[in-house]
């Protein structure tokens, strides 16, 4: 929810977008934060459980909800650093945190797979660019 604040206050204050999109923005991205995460994390598990991947759907799903602690991070430093100095901060320390998640999340798909490269290689690459094309579409909506 905090990124997708800080894309609609960047947009905002470039005059491209008025206060109730930057609102709308932010419930829209706590929906994709908690359901839209979760689902990549069925996914995934679907995925990996196709090829013999043993570990749960509840596993699945806290690993790439606990893999998104570093994004919370990097989004309040973001939110702050737009609030107090007027900095567009989205790019900078949004997508910065979302790439940090992304760390996590490929060695718990990795594990799922039970350390099939290739296919780690796949799903991750596969949720990877779900959540940036996530972030570019809801952002530009």
């Amino acid at each position: 929810m905090l990124f997708f604040m800080q894309t609609g206050l960047d947009l905002m204050r470039n005059g491209l977008k008025e206060s109730g999109f930057v609102v709308l923005l932010s419930v829209e991205g706590l929906l994709f934060g908690s359901l839209g995460i979760g689902v990549l994390a069925v996914i995934a598990w679907g995925i990996t459980r196709l090829f013999k991947g043993d570990k749960r759907i509840g596993w699945a799903i806290s690993a790439f909800g606990l893999g998104y602690c570093s994004t919370l991070i990097f989004s309040v430093l973001g939110l702050l650093f737009s609030l107090i100095l007027n900095w567009n901060t989205s790019v900078a320390f949004g997508v910065s945190g979302l790439l940090w998640a992304t760390g996590p999340m490929i060695a718990s798909i990795k594990e799922m797979s039970r350390d099939n490269t290739a296919l780690s290689v796949i799903v991750a690459t596969i949720c990877s660019s779900l959540l940036l094309l996530g972030w570019a579409l809801l952002g530009n909506a």
